[in-house]
């Protein structure tokens, strides 16, 4: 194939865009394995669908164009062996047939017997599928539906809008229509409710008000009027909500028809975990075999891997697993097998001890203090079966048994049915009950003391086995791929335990074996040697076979400015380090330089701050302080939440006093968290954004045992110095998206600002579009200038 110059787009596009897409090109044809960062703003998205569509339309139809070739010529091969008149084969064949004929005969009554001898073994469902040819797909993922749903509205802008089909795939939680189901709110509760409907009749228990609800026969949209829906999503684009909508119309159920419109789909969009999760990759169907992986916003894909397969179970969880696994085997025993109540009893011995882990018996209550003054601890995942005894009980069978008598979906009827879920042993002593009640007391009094309780509560299933499970696949993982932390909490339900993934190339080996090409993006992908040395060399790919591309931003510079500032209005010095940020100097004297940055910038402000319990340390000292009040004459003052549903919310209200202020303030001032939920993919673009300012540096804590561990690794596992230079870059990349929240597109302008004298060593690793702006101010009536003087060329500041 012929090196491509153009390619089809909206418009006109940058020289960068058109670069963008000739690399991504090659990468594609050459099947390799490529980094690509483009800055936010840059039109990374446009740049992704036209140049991986152009390659994928251009390979259809070299296929074509290859099968018309080799079709001829086998046409012309036919019509040479009819013409010729050397008939060998025909008279050996006639020959040879009477003992062919008896051979088969004889093979053919042997295989009759095995399939009948195999007939009562357990078989997939998938073997009587007819096989169909699939060509080459391109499957993008993206972190959030949200992401994909703006991918999906740059793919309907895009020249190949009608060219190709298109599916976005999603969980049940997403997808399902029945009203009944989705009730349940939590994924592994639906997804088991779905499972059971297409079984036999079952009951459905409304999470409100625990009143069952007969549902009769099977699901009712199941399989429904299938064609017509996948048939609509093939030759339309069409984002979840629409889909969703069009299987309400149909009434048929949305999820199973976007799973069937895969094998006929060019693109497929998919969330990250859908991808990275390969139990989860196969039970939707994907097959990345000869395809292309294109990951976008994959500047946290290594984090990313280690969430998804790191798993914590909590007391709470082993103490309502082995209270309901009780239960259960009380109430059957005498009709369970030998061999059932064998692996039931194993079970039962994991989780016991589990729980002794701890420091907890099995008739422990989740509310019981433990002992405060216990430390956590961590093992390898050999020292850890081994202390536990579990490695006397072979977990590869006990899974294969759960998995195929369908354990948790049986535990979840039986506690529907005898609501066993919160039966736990109650106290049974007057100490313990004294000291559930002084920590109750405890517990009220530093909640009293808090302004807004914005922690996100504990959510609990009433099926706990569906966790514990996903911790005991964990202990299969190789030794040295991860490790296991046990971390005691102020009550045996708040300890927990937790396995953590160390090597996220563990998971990604599969990937990089199978897919034709794969092409991480993002707008921040420094330091790319993380990537190629974490994920793609340890996951088995030739550094021969990996390529890394970086184009620089369509922003003028005269559109940014970044201020280093080192010292307050009163000449106290911004150090943000553990030891000084309670400082009430330190606190005093940035609330005073918020104060005064808030009388000269305009409309949006965004404040950043290194996590969640700094940003409540501020927030009440400067709301103590009076500055609070003094910021809202200017600003219309709000807060990140923590919780996920609040997001869109305070998002309306920061938008609103943006575009409409109400005198005499003149816009918004968000307090927000560094990797928070609004320091990576939300668009501050214009007036929403005009100044992000970041306070301290947010490094992770250094004393967290899960992080010296993983600096360990690094050490040990990769090269020299990688896990002081992973601790040095999870810093900086949070600092980097942060920054990135406000140029959103050519013309857009902002000024950042970063408060702490130790920026001032870190200027390399800032964005290169960044660092051709900076200014290191010494005193912080420098800043005020250059920021005025900014906003000035703007003709943004009334005088």
């Amino acid at each position: 194939m012929e090196t491509v110059e153009e390619f089809l787009f909206p418009f006109p596009p940058y020289p960068i865009q058109t670069q963008f897409m000739k690399e991504l090109y090659k990468c594609l044809e050459n099947a390799q394995l490529g980094i690509f960062e483009s800055p936010t703003g840059t039109g990374k998205s446009m740049s992704i669908i036209c140049g991986a569509l152009k390659w994928l339309l251009d390979y259809e139809e070299l296929q074509k164009n290859q099968l018309i070739t080799i079709i001829s010529e086998l046409d012309e091969q036919i019509k040479q062996c009819t013409n010729s008149s050397d008939n060998w084969f025909s008279d050996n064949h006639e020959a040879q047939n009477d003992p062919v004929d008896k051979i088969n005969e004889k093979e053919s009554i042997e295989e009759r017997l095995l399939l009948e001898d195999l007939e009562h073994s357990e078989s997939s469902e998938d073997e009587d599928k007819e096989e169909i040819y699939e060509n080459v797909k391109i499957f993008f993922c993206s972190r959030t539906h949200s992401q994909l749903s703006q991918f999906i509205g740059e793919l309907r802008k895009s020249p190949y809008s009608k060219n190709v089909s298109v599916i976005t795939l999603s969980s049940r939680q997403n997808y399902c229509i029945n009203k009944n189901v989705k009730k349940l709110k939590h994924l592994s509760l639906i997804n088991e409710c779905c499972l059971q409907l297409q079984r036999k009749k079952t009951t459905v228990r409304d999470e409100k008000d625990l009143k069952r609800k007969k549902i009769t026969n099977n699901c009712p949209f199941l399989p429904g009027n299938q064609d017509l829906l996948i048939g609509e999503s093939l030759t339309e684009i069409q984002d979840i909500e629409e889909i969703v909508q069009k299987g309400e119309s149909f009434n048929t159920c949305a999820y199973y028809a976007s799973r069937k419109t895969v094998p006929y789909s060019q693109l497929i969009l998919v969330p990250y975990n859908t991808i990275l999760h390969k139990n989860t990759r196969i039970s939707s169907g994907i097959n990345l075999k000869g395809n292309i992986l294109i990951i976008d916003e994959a500047h946290n894909l290594l984090e990313a891997t280690e969430n998804i397969h790191s798993v914590t179970i909590t007391g709470r969880n082993l103490l309502h697993c082995y209270s309901q696994l009780s239960q259960y085997q009380k109430r059957f025993q005498t009709l369970f097998s030998a061999k059932n109540v064998l692996k039931l009893t194993q079970l039962s011995f994991c989780l016991r001890k589990l729980i002794t882990v701890l420091g907890a018996t099995t008739k422990s209550n989740p509310d019981d203090v433990t002992n405060t003054k216990a430390s956590p601890k961590l093992y390898k995942i050999e020292e850890f079966e081994v202390m536990t005894e579990i490695d006397t009980v072979n977990i590869f069978e006990l899974l294969k048994f759960i998995q195929n008598s369908q354990l948790s979906h049986k535990l979840q009827r039986f506690i529907e049915q005898y609501d066993t879920n919160l039966k736990i042993h109650n106290y049974n002593t007057k100490t313990s009950g004294i000291k559930h009640f002084l920590h109750s007391i405890k517990t009220k009094s530093t909640e009293s003391d808090t302004v807004i309780d914005m922690r996100p509560k504990e959510e609990q299933t009433n099926n706990p086995i569906i966790t514990i499970v996903s911790f005991l696949e964990c202990l299969q993982s190789c030794c040295s791929d991860g490790r296991i932390f046990v971390i005691p909490g102020p009550t045996v339900g708040q300890s927990n335990i937790k396995y953590l993934l160390l090597n996220p190339a563990a998971h990604f080996h599969d990937i990089v074996r199978d897919a034709r090409a794969i092409i991480l993006a993002g707008g921040t992908m420094a330091p790319m040697n993380e990537f190629t040395e974490q994920l793609f060399i340890a996951a088995g790919a030739p550094a021969e076979r990996i390529i890394t591309y970086s184009c620089d931003h369509v922003v003028s510079e005269e559109n940014i400015v970044c201020n280093i500032t080192t010292h307050g209005p009163t000449g106290i010095e911004f150090e943000f380090n553990f030891r000084n940020r309670e400082s009430i100097k330190l606190l005093d004297e940035l609330g005073r330089a918020l104060l005064n940055l808030c009388n000269i910038i305009p409309a949006g402000i965004i404040v950043f701050l290194p996590s969640y319990n700094f940003e409540e340390l501020i927030y009440k000292h400067l709301e103590k302080s009076g500055i609070i009040a003094k910021l809202s004459l200017k600003k219309h003052v709000l807060r990140e939440p923590k919780l996920a549903s609040q997001v869109h919310e305070i998002l309306e209200q920061y938008s609103l006093h943006v575009k409409k202020p109400k005198t005499p303030q003149n816009g918004s001032l968000l307090f927000s968290v560094v990797g928070g939920k609004l320091s990576e993919g939300l668009n501050f673009s214009d007036d929403l954004g005009r100044c992000v300012i970041v306070v301290g540096m947010p490094y992770p804590n250094i004393k967290s045992l899960e992080l010296q561990e993983k600096i360990k690794y690094l050490n040990e596992n990769i090269v020299f110095n990688a896990g002081q230079n992973f601790y040095e870059n999870s810093c900086m990349k949070a600092v980097n998206q942060c920054i990135g929240r406000a140029i959103r597109h050519i013309n857009d302008y902002a000024t950042i600002i970063l408060l702490d004298k130790r920026y001032t060593c870190k200027t390399k690793a800032l964005p290169h579009w960044v660092q051709r702006t900076v200014i290191v101010h010494k005193n912080f009536g420098s800043t005020m200038s250059a920021v005025v003087k900014f906003f000035n060329k703007k003709k943004l500041i009334k005088k």
